[in-house]
């Protein structure tokens, strides 16, 4: 759960970045975001998130 925690503060310090430098407008930021919201409720995020847990714990695991 930390691990969730933490990709969630770095993806929205570099979308604030972003938005800040002009390079991302809000309205991208408002409709990317409600794209993953609709996503997350009709669950075809569920293999995307089974990727990137196995992702991570790979990159984490230690021996």
């Amino acid at each position: 759960m930390t691990l969730a925690a933490l990709v969630i503060v770095l993806l929205a310090i570099v979308t604030y970045l972003l938005v800040r430098s002009g390079e991302l407008r809000t309205w991208h930021v408002v409709l990317v975001g409600l794209l993953g919201i609709y996503l997350d409720r009709i669950h075809w995020t569920d293999p995307i998130i089974a990727a990137v847990t196995w992702l991570a714990q790979g990159l984490t695991h230690a021996t």
